[in-house]
């Protein structure tokens, strides 16, 4: 359920990045790709690269919720530093020029929490092999 919860609001904050996409869009009459318009490159950015970092997350959570049996304040924490990230993130590269401190915490924090979940899995996953001949 906690990724169910985390699905829930990203795909919430992924749908307000896509409107926001989409009005930046009809506001400068940019059907496809960029144009010209930096401000359509910020926005599309923030959308995509909300959708590239929460593909890996939410896998990532959803087996170490369910597989890992990772207790829940871990994965609720690790859940909100990443939800935190994201929004800092969109609201730092729609800044001007795209430069923020936001930004940049957004990035190192989305790092971190992949980094964290990376590890814990392989760890556990290496333990699970090594206690069951290498899967055979």
């Amino acid at each position: 359920m906690i990724t169910l919860f985390y699905a829930s609001l990203l795909t919430l904050l992924a749908l307000t990045l896509a409107f926001l996409t989409g009005r930046q869009r009809f506001k400068t009459g940019t059907n496809l790709g960029l144009g010209e318009d930096f401000g359509m490159l910020q926005i599309t950015r923030a959308h995509g690269n909300l959708i590239e970092n929460a593909l890996f997350f939410l896998v990532l959570l959803f087996l170490l919720e369910t597989v890992a049996q990772i207790p829940n304040i871990y994965l609720l924490i690790m859940g909100d530093v990443f939800l935190l990230a994201r929004l800092a993130h969109a609201y730092g590269i729609t800044r001007v020029d795209g430069k923020s401190i936001f930004r940049a915490i957004g990035t190192l924090a989305t790092i971190l929490v992949l980094f964290v979940q990376s590890i814990w899995g392989m760890i556990l996953s290496l333990s699970w092999f090594s206690n069951n001949n290498w899967g055979f």
